[in-house]
């Protein structure tokens, strides 16, 4: 009723305008005068339109990343090795343990082929031989072994570098992530496969917009059904990797990345069963006012670890935030960071500073200060020093005094008060290089166990123990190389998992051809390795009473790889000469495993 009213309404009221305008169309006085009517414009109509047909600026650009999380400044020559993306994909290198073994002085006790622990062993220090760094942030044990940190457990996928900074005792290790700079876009697939349906698949993806904004993912799945009687069981394990970041300008960004390993070792006769995924996040920000790398810089961090699903152990987690504030000069650096977390880390004071005081002298610093939980204490400092000489020769020396713990996690770890010194002296030329040197090192007892190795109950503590070193890389020829390190302590059958006579080589060709393929465009590159240890001591046994004997071996591996543009087929064979032994008593490895597969890098 409503409705029929409202339509009639309006009507009406159509039809009443409509007679008003007749009206007012009758009463015009059509006698007046009409003003004259303008001359027509002739000019031609602009018929010109807004250009549809511009393309849009797809022109590749680099934009600005994070600074790579290394430790800034000058240090002496020779106390740095860094890894390159070319070192983890264009190598025999699986894990990061197989990349350290590279280091002079390290030995890897693996307990068996893939998947099996791999414990990196150095200056007779157990955990406190080795620290981890990923992007800046310490990567602290967690789980089941909250002593040892396994470096195999760490994934490679997501990193473009990797240094190692060498102390007289220790080995800090910086990992640096992915960062992806140009606008176009990046992927990444590969594919594996060797003895005992060992598999493994693996794709990356990396993007960044105009506006600063970035994305990059990685996904890494590996597996292997083991060996039969042997110390191998079957292992599988997931990585994944997401960071996302913001860097629009120089002066400023920020960066949000999480990293999560699920991995699962079946049980075996000397072996444990486990399975563990742990997740770390990371946030970082940073301001800086110059774009030169040089003037102050500021930094905050919060990161956040996670061990779970473990059945031996519950769900924990730990939580770090980190302020750090530097300077950057044309000779010099310095900064400051505090390190605040949880148990059993409260809070920690670090410093460094670097200096080109004269021009061939660089002096290299840090100190910290940590608190621990039950009130405990500790702190090391660390003194490096070298000089260019000329002819291509060089010197290095360097001090570390320590007294701190190595398992905070542990309440019955206490404070070791110890000395270590260092020092070579360098010869450089394009076609050689050769280092001799010697090191200190002062008696020190480790403490825990590498958990995943089953057989082995603990260190016996060292004693102080001059070691002489030597490292040389020879290149007779364009795309040959020959090289090696040696390692000797001046002890008898020297300390555990120390042999008295240590010694790792490699004849390498690579070349790419450049008189047949001029773009560079095809590479082939082979390596003969081999590593050699005489007899020594490899800890206790479980019962703590009697030293396990390690007896000497040698191990050869051969690696075979070709690139084409952005594909790379790999070979690689361990154990190529057949040698019935082990890097950890009783734990056995296998003779001739071989592995191959393909790796294929595009642009989309």
């Amino acid at each position: 009723m409503i409705r029929r009213r409202l339509l009639a309404g309006a009507v009406c009221l159509a039809l009443a305008g409509s007679a008003a305008a007749e009206v007012a169309v009758a009463q015009v006085d059509t006698a007046a005068r009409r003003p004259p009517t303008p001359p027509r414009d002739t000019a031609a109509r602009d018929t010109t339109r807004r250009d549809t047909t511009a393309a849009r600026d797809t022109t590749p650009r680099l934009l600005p990343v994070f600074a790579a999380p290394l430790p800034a400044g000058p240090m002496p020559r020779g106390t740095r090795y860094s890894f390159p993306i070319d070192s983890l994909v264009f190598t025999n290198v699986r894990t990061l343990s197989d990349l350290l073994a590279h280091v002079p002085g390290v030995y890897v006790a693996r307990g068996g082929y893939y998947g099996q622990a791999e414990y990196v062993m150095y200056g007779g220090r157990g955990p406190a031989g080795l620290e981890i760094y990923w992007d800046g942030v310490p990567y602290l044990p967690l789980g089941r072994d909250s002593v040892y940190v396994d470096p195999a457990r760490i994934p490679l996928a997501p990193l473009e570098r990797v240094d190692v900074v060498v102390l007289p005792a220790q080995l800090r290790v910086y990992l640096v992530s992915a960062r992806q700079q140009s606008t176009v876009p990046t992927s990444e697939i590969r594919i594996l496969s060797g003895e005992a349906s060992n598999q493994g698949y693996r794709g990356a993806f990396a993007k960044r917009w105009r506006s600063g904004l970035g994305l990059s993912l990685a996904a890494d799945w590996n597996t292997i059904d083991g060996f039969s009687s042997s110390a191998t069981t079957a292992f599988r394990d997931v990585d994944l990797w997401l960071k996302a970041e913001y860097v629009p300008t120089p002066h400023a960004g920020a960066s949000y990345q999480v990293l999560s390993s699920d991995w699962h070792r079946e049980a075996g006769v000397l072996t444990d069963a486990v399975r563990q995924r742990r997740r770390d996040a990371i946030f970082r920000l940073f301001l800086t006012p110059r774009t030169d790398g040089l003037g102050p810089r500021f930094q905050l961090t919060f990161a956040t670890a996670t061990a779970e699903r473990d059945t031996a152990v519950t769900k924990h987690s730990l939580s770090q935030g980190i302020v750090e504030i530097g300077n950057t000069w044309r000779r010099a650096h310095a900064e400051l960071a505090v390190r605040l977390g949880d148990e059993p880390r409260p809070w920690e004071v670090e410093g460094r500073v670097a200096w080109i005081p004269l021009r061939r002298v660089t002096l290299d610093a840090d100190a910290h200060h940590a608190a621990y939980v039950g009130g405990r204490h500790g702190s090391a400092f660390h003194l490096g020093a070298g000089v260019e000489l000329p002819l291509g020769f060089s010197a290095h020396g360097d001090i570390a005094l320590t007294n701190d713990l190595q398992a905070p996690a542990l309440a019955a770890d206490s404070t070791q008060n110890v000395t270590d010194l260092g020092g070579a002296v360098r010869w450089d030329r394009s076609w050689l290089t050769l280092e001799l040197g010697g090191v200190r090192r002062d008696p020190f007892a480790p403490i825990g166990r590498p958990a995943a190795l089953q057989n082995v109950g603990g260190l016996s503590p060292s004693l102080q123990t001059d070691y002489i070193t030597a490292h040389a890389g020879l290149r007779p020829l364009p795309g040959l190389q020959l090289a090696g390190w040696y390692f000797h302590p001046r002890i008898a059958y020297g300390n555990d998992f120390e042999p008295p006579h240590h010694a790792r080589a490699s004849l390498t060709f690579a070349s790419k051809f450049w008189r047949v393929y001029r773009s560079g465009v095809f590479t082939l590159r082979g390596e003969i390795a081999v590593e050699s240890w005489s007899a020594g001591t490899a800890g206790r046994d479980v019962t703590g009473a009697a030293p396990l004997f390690l007896p000497g071996a040698t191990f050869m591996e051969t690696n075979v790889e070709m690139q084409i543009v952005g594909v790379t087929i790999f070979w690689i064979i361990r154990n190529n000469n057949l040698m019935r032994g082990s890097y950890v008593p009783g734990l056995d490895y296998p003779r001739r495993p071989q592995l191959y597969g393909v790796r294929w890098v595009f642009t989309n």
